[in-house]
């Protein structure tokens, strides 16, 4: 059995209580308030990181307001680069096929010799007639061989043999094919 000594008078015991009550309570306050900063701390925290996400967002967002914007302009320029591809597309193949008949007078002009005169020309699709006047047979003879020489360009030369019967102020006609592909933008 133990027996217990008490030697303090009442009003120091009770005020030795009060202290360690006191400061039990303080030391409590203390760790309650050590809590509420803690957690304070931690909603701060949470608040300004959900704070910065959320203007993250919107900043996201209102680029993506703008990249839509462009996007729909970038839509609206392709689509207008389609049509007037497909429409200088469509002129290409016209080009492509389409037949100069000027050069006929070049390849003429470049062909006929001093002497020789072209009065009327005519053409059935790629058949051409030439009618005019040569001042000599011998000029006439050159333009038959120049013509006959371009051969890339001219084929089936005819010169009828009755306008060679005359020596002098032939009045002539000569017929011949000229290939389309003389005919094209790029030729001669």
């Amino acid at each position: 059995m133990k027996t217990l000594l008490n030697l303090l008078p009442e009003e120091k015991r009770e005020s030795i209580q009060r202290r360690l009550r006191l400061r039990f309570l303080l030391w409590q306050l203390f760790l309650l308030f050590v809590l509420e900063i803690f957690y304070l701390s931690i909603l701060i925290g949470t608040y300004l990181v959900l704070d910065f996400q959320l203007q993250s967002l919107n900043a996201i967002e209102g680029n993506a307001t703008v990249s839509r914007e462009e996007t729909t302009h970038l839509r609206t320029y392709e689509s207008k680069f389609k049509d007037v591809n497909k429409t200088v597309g469509v002129i290409g193949e016209i080009d492509d096929f389409h037949l100069y008949f000027s050069r006929i007078f070049v390849l003429v002009d470049t062909l006929v010799p001093d002497g020789v005169n072209i009065n009327h020309l005519t053409t059935t699709e790629f058949n051409i007639s030439l009618f005019g006047r040569a001042s000599t047979r011998d000029r006439l003879l050159q333009f038959d061989e120049k013509l006959k020489g371009a051969s890339e360009c001219v084929t089936n030369v005819d010169i009828p043999i009755q306008n060679l019967f005359s020596q002098e102020n032939i009045d002539f006609q000569v017929d011949f094919a000229l290939k389309p592909e003389c005919l094209r933008k790029s030729a001669l």
